[in-house]
């Protein structure tokens, strides 16, 4: 599902909508930690979240610490608080049917490790 803001102009994937939802109004101290959380709480790669980052950095969403800036926190910017309001609405849903999703992998991958030898 993609969800428009203000006419189509900005278009967000679901997984870049739960991104924002999770960082919401906080200040986090740094990239890398949000990243290890998204990554073990959704069941999204390490790879996936930091791409997801990087393009909601690209289109104004997202402001964190880069090579050059050390130190910043990840927060929204201000077109991110302002498309957090607009997607609050369904946050709830998005976020329990990612969670529901990670839960079913988790426990299909820890049903195979019982096997393993």
């Amino acid at each position: 599902m993609v969800f428009s803001v203000e006419k189509g102009l900005l278009r967000l994937t679901e997984r870049e909508q739960l991104v924002i939802l999770e960082i919401g109004s906080d200040a986090i101290d740094s990239a890398s930690s949000f990243v290890g959380y998204i990554s073990d709480t959704y069941s999204i790669s390490k790879s996936s979240v930091w791409y997801l980052l990087n393009r909601l950095k690209e289109k104004g969403l997202l402001d964190f610490a880069s090579r050059d800036e050390p130190g910043k926190p990840l927060k929204l910017t201000q077109l991110g608080k302002s498309t957090l309001e607009d997607i609050n609405a369904n946050g709830k849903d998005l976020m329990a049917r990612y969670e529901s999703v990670s839960l079913a992998y988790s426990a299909k991958n820890e049903s195979f490790g019982a096997y393993r030898f």
